[in-house]
């Protein structure tokens, strides 16, 4: 028989908040973590905004016998420690009684981006002794996960996803794989990400992926399925959540948050970084999602959507969420947080993992921000993506994450 696995603790930082409270609060209030970029100057560059994780003091949470170490790690591995340190918290997990029972899964999209800069510049101003010998250990993006593991006396199965912005949704696919094969009790599972550099937002800008129009008003410039969105807005942080076996959680008395029904993944194998315009990665992935969770696609109550405010990503997961749905979308609700708190790459699917768990526990679909002007090519229906908040009972939940390469991810919730 299956192994069920739930979900006992969450943690974030990111542009909204430091908790996954404080986020939430700011999600139901519609406010933007979405700023003008001030620890560097964003002129010459088309796109000057980001979602920034605010008033962070990077080591404020570490104890005294970890802060040495970590003051030679990248920003990512702080954002980690920090979401992971409150996931924990959370679930109360007894990780030393039986250290190789808990597992960990955190992985990045970019890794150390602050660090690979830093060390090319030294490298061009002083030669090879500029490297510093760091320079590897803090920059790797399996770092996260090996740092938070020494922290927390993690010794079971000890990995990192690297698949681009479908990174958490992949790790939290591997966790319960690990739970179901019976390799773990539990494992910390989500991703992190530090990219709001000068060297990341420069490539992403002349890669020409990132909104441009809206500098002057950076809260209006994430606007999944308006017409007028030309871009994604970068934005960091960490999202992680503890997923525990259903009767490991239960005999312990754990307060179960909901269940991590199934997965689902697949690959465009058509571009490295446009969608295949028909979606039928993305479809394949959910119907595996689907299918695995042994339910149909009419049992689906809300879908957190990648929903990155590309104008070709938009429409190819809106085709790809029709064809799911069979044009049947009576009962179902779409939306994307992203309009709020941007695209935290690596990141950005262990925020809306807990962004959805939240939604599903206070019964209300976050609203569509900055929708304008429905875009009419957009396969849905205006009112399945709702411009307002919803009160719903939500059961069962999707969240699609899809990455560059095109690496598809889909995870399934259910309420418990």
């Amino acid at each position: 028989m299956n192994k069920r696995v739930v979900i006992t603790g969450i943690g974030t930082v990111n542009p909204l908040g430091h908790s996954a409270q404080e986020s939430w609060e700011a999600v139901k209030a519609g406010r933007s973590g979405i700023e003008r970029i001030t620890h560097f100057n964003p002129e010459g560059l088309n796109s000057q905004i980001a979602g920034v994780v605010k008033d962070f003091d990077p080591l404020a949470h570490y104890s005294d016998e970890d802060r040495k170490a970590a003051k030679k790690q990248d920003r990512f591995v702080h954002f980690a420690s920090k979401a992971t340190r409150e996931a924990l918290a959370q679930s109360g997990l007894d990780i030393k009684s039986a250290p190789f029972r808990t597992g960990i899964c955190l992985g990045t999209g970019i890794g150390g981006v602050q660090v690979h800069q830093q060390n090319g510049a030294n490298l061009a101003a002083r030669g090879f002794r500029g490297v510093s010998p760091m320079y590897i250990p803090a920059s790797i993006g399996n770092m996260a996960a090996g740092f938070v593991s020494m922290e927390h006396g993690i010794m079971g199965p000890n990995l990192a996803t690297q698949t681009a912005c479908a990174t958490a949704n992949h790790a939290m696919a591997m966790g319960y794989l690990m739970i179901q094969a019976g390799m773990a009790d539990a494992i910390v599972a989500g991703g992190t990400e530090a990219s709001v550099t000068e060297m990341a937002v420069a490539g992403f800008a002349n890669l020409r992926a990132l909104s441009s129009k809206y500098n002057d008003t950076p809260h209006r410039a994430s606007r999944p399925y308006d017409k007028g969105r030309d871009g994604f807005v970068i934005a960091e942080g960490a999202g992680v959540l503890v997923l525990e076996e259903y009767e490991h959680a239960r005999k312990r008395g754990a307060v179960i948050l909901g269940e991590l029904l199934s997965v689902g993944m697949s690959g465009d194998a058509y571009d490295l970084v446009v969608p295949h315009p028909e979606g039928i990665g993305a479809l394949a992935s959910m119907e595996m999602a689907l299918e695995y969770a042994g339910i149909t696609a009419d049992q689906i109550d809300y879908i957190n959507a990648h929903g990155t405010s590309t104008p070709l990503g938009d429409v190819a997961e809106s085709k790809a969420i029709y064809k799911l749905l069979k044009g049947n979308e009576e009962r179902v609700h779409v939306g994307s947080t992203k309009s709020l708190h941007g695209h935290l790459l690596g990141a950005t699917a262990g925020l809306e993992a807990i962004l959805t768990l939240m939604a599903m526990n206070d019964n209300l679909v976050p609203a569509n921000s900055n929708i304008d002007e429905f875009d009419t090519d957009v396969a849905l229906k205006p009112e399945t993506i709702n411009q307002k908040p919803i009160e719903k009972d939500i059961q069962i939940a999707l969240s699609n994450s899809f990455g560059f390469g095109g690496h598809n991810s889909t995870i399934v919730l259910r309420k418990v």
